[in-house]
């Protein structure tokens, strides 16, 4: 989740690859000591004070980047709330909170090659309650400002559901109720749909954010000298454009309504939910990935990054549903899943296996 009051003037920017990762086995096993040594470093909440070593970030094991949100990072998170309009002030997560051993169950059954990654741009998972939305990704940068990956804020209230029931409830969240109609999100099985699932997906978008910023898809929404990078990437390109204030797409201009949907709004969301069909209909015309990819480029590349991953490697069903009474009177299919977008679905292969290669 990124701002919604962010601006992104155009100017100058590209695609780097992703950083490589060699001896990741020998180096996780002294993980431990490495965190004794550097603790300040990690302590000192490196997205929001602090550069950080990349060296040091590779080094420390997935699981051991979970902590309880600092000071800093709650004061944080509130004033990203205020300046959403929204006066929700978050509070730390305990460590033992149950939802946190969901995630380090999640955590510790990455396949291998996600685990990698994470681990290369992961600078820290903080833990917060009380929050808005489910989830957001701070920068994290080098001792030169480069940006080298994020630290992930997860709010575990969100989260204590299973994965069809959070994903259903984060998209209804851009709609007002009307007691008719009903959406349902199927993100798993129902013999897999589980608290673990649901942070799975969820960790997966935010792990775009952070990939996104890394391998220079785009800048930090939050600083404007890195907007740049955003207006001129190769996947910004494909569905985009910005008037300097702005972003702009083809298809909000062909379909108006696709510019309404406001998430995590609930009964003050623009949209009632008897217009979904005439939404998702839209939308199915369109290259976003979802939804919530339509909202600006960073969710969208983190929405392509999580759907692409979730559908097309771990082998899951993404897939909305829409129903008036009981009758089922409409559906959505990423465009990922059904091949709709070619031009994301080959940039998505070719980022990831560069750096599988690397």
């Amino acid at each position: 989740m990124r701002q919604e009051h962010d601006k992104h003037p155009p100017a100058n920017g590209s695609m780097k690859p992703l950083a490589c990762r060699k001896g990741a086995v020998l180096r996780r096993a002294a993980g431990g000591l490495l965190l004794f040594l550097f603790g300040g470093v990690l302590a000192a909440s490196p997205c929001v004070t602090a550069p950080l070593d990349p060296a040091v970030l590779r080094e420390v094991p997935l699981e051991a980047s979970i902590q309880s949100a600092p000071p800093d990072i709650t004061a944080l998170a509130l004033r990203r709330n205020l300046a959403n309009g929204v006066a929700i002030e978050p509070r730390p997560a305990p460590l033992d909170h149950p939802v946190a051993g969901a995630l380090r169950r999640m955590l510790a059954s990455l396949p291998q090659p996600l685990r990698v990654l994470a681990e290369n741009h992961v600078a820290a998972i903080y833990l917060l309650q009380d929050n808005f939305g489910s989830a957001r990704v701070e920068a994290a940068r080098d001792g030169q400002g480069h940006l080298i990956g994020g630290c992930i804020l997860l709010n575990l209230d969100a989260l204590a559901r299973t994965a069809n029931a959070w994903a259903s409830w984060r998209e209804g969240s851009a709609f007002r109720t009307d007691d008719r109609y009903r959406l349902q999100v199927t993100l798993e099985a129902a013999e897999t749909d589980s608290v673990e699932n649901a942070a799975r997906f969820l960790f997966l978008h935010e792990l775009g954010h952070v990939v996104g910023m890394a391998a220079g898809v785009h800048g930090f929404w939050a600083a404007p000298e890195t907007w740049p990078t955003t207006v001129h990437s190769p996947f910004t390109r494909l569905s985009w454009s910005t008037d300097g204030n702005r972003w702009l797409s083809p298809w909000q201009q062909r379909s108006p309504v696709l510019t309404l949907p406001r998430f995590y709004r609930f009964h003050a969301a623009p949209l009632p939910l008897s217009v979904a069909p005439l939404v998702y209909r839209a939308l199915g015309e369109t290259d976003w990935p979802s939804l919530y990819g339509s909202s600006d480029p960073y969710e969208d590349f983190a929405e392509t990054f999580a759907i692409y991953v979730h559908t097309r490697l771990l082998h899951r069903p993404f897939r909305v549903d829409l129903y008036l009474g009981s009758e089922r009177i409409g559906e959505f299919r990423s465009c990922l899943d059904t091949g709709r977008c070619p031009a994301k679905l080959a940039l998505m292969a070719r980022l990831l296996s560069a750096d599988r290669e690397r």
